[in-house]
This record gives structure tokens, sequence and C-alpha cells, in this order.
């Protein structure tokens, strides 16, 4: 099985998240690990797993590297590779709008043909009024506030790794 890690960051939080979910999982979990900006879109058809760090910017706005790869969604096919997600938000400056960015890239990754579901996560310890992040009454992939809540991210991504790698069958490579 291919597993692929992007993220996109502009202020260096969601990559060092993803660099907590590398060392979480192991060094050789990924095959490949890399900004989204070093990319192609199609790209994403290599692998059969890709983990997508996508932190919401502005208000309820995708990351510009990520808005590149959106913006030619329409040209990749994605049918029958797993997604899972993770994001970074504000949710005390944008509470309408908090973790809109994976909301949005995981419902288009689906109209591509990706297979979803996995990595969901509750928004119980969460305070926000509205988010496009939320499918199904969940967050679509690991929500992570550290503005607001950063003593609650390290355990988040602990336990979020432990899950997705029971959901796709896989044991971590540390």
């Amino acid at each position: 099985m291919r597993i692929a890690l992007f993220y996109g960051t502009c202020t260096g939080k969601t990559e060092a998240v993803a660099e907590q979910i590398k060392d979480e999982l192991g060094e050789d979990f990924f095959e490949i690990f890399e900004d989204v900006s070093q990319i192609e879109p199609s790209d994403l058809e290599d692998y059969d797993v890709l983990f997508c760090g996508i932190p919401t910017w502005d208000v309820g706005e995708l990351q510009y590297d990520w808005q590149d790869v959106y913006d030619q969604l329409d040209e990749v096919d994605l049918t029958g590779k797993k997604v899972l997600f993770f994001g970074t938000g504000d949710q005390a400056g944008y509470p309408d709008t908090y973790q809109d960015a994976i909301g949005i890239v995981y419902l288009k990754m689906l109209e591509r043909g990706a297979i979803g579901h996995l990595g969901f996560t509750s928004p119980e310890t969460h305070e926000f009024e509205a988010s496009k992040g939320i499918i199904e009454g969940q967050f679509c992939g690991l929500a992570l506030d550290d503005d607001c809540q950063p003593e609650l991210t390290e355990q988040r991504i602990k336990d979020w790794c432990e899950q997705v790698t029971k959901e796709l069958g896989v044991e971590a490579a540390s």
C-alpha cells in the first residue's frame, strides 16, 4: 500500500502537526512526505492512501497551495484512493468557519472518486458555531486548534494516529 502525506502551511503550524504525525507513525510509514506546493495535483493519483494536512486560512478559505491543487482536482482521478484529513484552525477567532478547509477538500475528493469516512473525530471538545468540516455530525478528520487549545494537540494526534492505523488495517512503522 502506497501512503503519502501532503500538507500546506503558511505559518508552519500545519507542517508541525504533519511532523508530529510522522513521528507518531514512524519515519517509514509514508512513502512520501511533502509540502503540497511541491507537487502536481496528478501526483495524488500515485498513492493508495492520502493524508492531507489543510489549514483553514483567513475566513474559511483554503491555504494558498491547497487552493491551487483544489482548482485542478476536476482533472484528477481519485477512484479508490483512501483519504484522511487533518486541519488546523482558530475556533475563537473564526467560529463561523472553523475547519472549513478540510470539509471543502474532502467533499471535492469524494466527487473525484476517493473513499472517505476515515479518521473522523468528534467536535465535542471544540467551541465553534459552524464548520464545513462537519460531515454527518463529526469532523471529517483531525481538527486541531493550537491557538486556543494547544494543550490538547499532542494527545489528539496520538489518539488519531491510533484510530487511523486501525481503520486502515496497517501498523505504525515505529
